[in-house]
């Protein structure tokens, strides 16, 4: 039973980080830029500033490869040619483009 429960805690331990490292790699996976996009328009629209923004995603996201990817958001959400668009247009924008960059698709003009 102890050895049970010893290799139960070990296994749990291991798996932890792993769960850990996974949830915080997003830059190829576009529901969850999707979900990030929506995140910063909701700060645009509470008035949180771009610095703000960009600080805030510092802060969370420390891949490289997740940083720019965040970034590209955060300076598409608040380019003053930028729509302020709701949470979830920017959600299904960045989603969209995403998948068709990953099709190896021209994004639709705008």
């Amino acid at each position: 039973m102890k050895r049970v429960v010893v290799s139960a805690l070990v296994a749990l331990c291991i798996a932890q980080p792993a769960a850990q490292a996974i949830a915080q790699t997003v830059s190829g996976q576009c529901f969850a830029l999707g979900d990030i996009a929506g995140q910063v328009a909701s700060w645009r629209a509470h008035k949180k500033t771009k610095a703000q923004a960009l600080d805030q995603a510092a802060h969370y996201y420390k891949d490289p490869a997740d940083r720019a990817a965040v970034d590209a958001i955060i300076e598409k959400i608040y380019s003053p040619d930028a729509p302020h668009m709701t949470p979830d247009q920017a959600s299904m924008a960045i989603t969209s483009d995403c998948v068709n960059h990953h099709n190896g698709q021209a994004a639709p003009a705008k």
